[in-house]
């Protein structure tokens, strides 16, 4: 298994079980309450009406989908993404969750830097923990501006793994851990980087932080790949193999007390094109 930190680059190249856990991965993310509470101011800050025309970029396994649907009874809702095979798979789950085609819910296989669709030709465009594994946000950002017609709103919600903290009593350690995964990422601090990126091309109406707090080991070592992240730090030389057992026995206990958590913050901006 590739480090999962750069998987969603290339979902496309996994396969089997690599696949499965993956995909799986998306689903622990898509039930956790923190991730539901932003993902639901989002959906309001793109102002639809039932007749709208929205788009989900980087839409992934289509979660967002369905959402935004509900919001825009008479209008559409298309998925762009880059890997055919989550496109598939969101196809097949939100089509069985209905009980068959809903012919207003597009799925498109597309680059984001080059996105098939006319210009102008969404009223909004959403975009979630994508650009983190993007080269050259920048151009996905223009892109999104592109489709979305004049008047319209962008918005963005991303990581600042920057402000990654794991409660540890060897904060130095996890501190060490922390960068090991936050140095995989194509753009890690790219939460901190969104008001910029949005705010210098349109209208910024709208920037917030979410905390995603992670309250047990399993949460954490599951959706923040833990670990794996401390495997790879020690055979990057990053830590010890003494100060990984002593890192996880810290852990362990915390965990049993009560006393372990994680916490990510997600910010979340919107802008309306000129």
């Amino acid at each position: 298994m590739k480090f999962l930190a750069q998987a969603y680059q290339n979902a496309d190249a996994f396969s089997g079980s690599e696949l499965e856990n993956l995909e799986g991965l998306l689903h622990l993310m898509a039930a956790h309450p923190g991730f539901q509470a932003y993902k639901e101011v989002s959906y309001g800050l793109l102002e639809l009406s039932p007749e709208s025309h929205v788009a989900d970029v980087a839409c992934g396994l289509g979660f967002d989908l369905p959402h935004l649907k509900a919001l825009v009874p008479k209008g559409s809702v298309t998925g762009f993404d880059l890997s055919a095979k989550f496109l598939a798979s969101a196809k097949e789950r939100i089509q069985a969750a209905a009980g068959g085609t809903d012919a207003s819910i597009h799925f498109q296989q597309s680059d984001i830097k080059a996105l098939a669709a006319d210009t102008g030709a969404f009223d909004a465009v959403r975009i979630d923990r994508s650009l983190q594994h993007i080269p050259e946000p920048g151009v996905a950002i223009a892109e999104m501006l592109r489709i979305v017609r004049p008047g319209g709103i962008i918005c963005a919600a991303e990581p600042d793994w920057g402000s990654f903290v794991i409660a540890s009593s060897a904060p130095e350690i996890a501190t060490k851990v922390a960068a090991v995964y936050a140095c995989a990422l194509v753009n890690p601090r790219i939460g901190r980087d969104l008001v910029d990126l949005i705010g210098t091309q349109t209208e910024l109406t709208h920037h917030s932080v979410h905390s995603l707090l992670f309250e047990s080991l399993a949460d954490l070592n599951r959706m923040c790949v833990l670990g794996d992240i401390t495997a790879r730090s020690v055979e990057a030389g990053v830590i010890t193999s003494s100060e990984n057992a002593r890192f996880w026995q810290d852990l362990e206990e915390r965990d049993h007390a009560g006393r372990c958590f994680a916490n990510l913050n997600i910010h979340l901006v919107s802008g309306r094109k000129p």
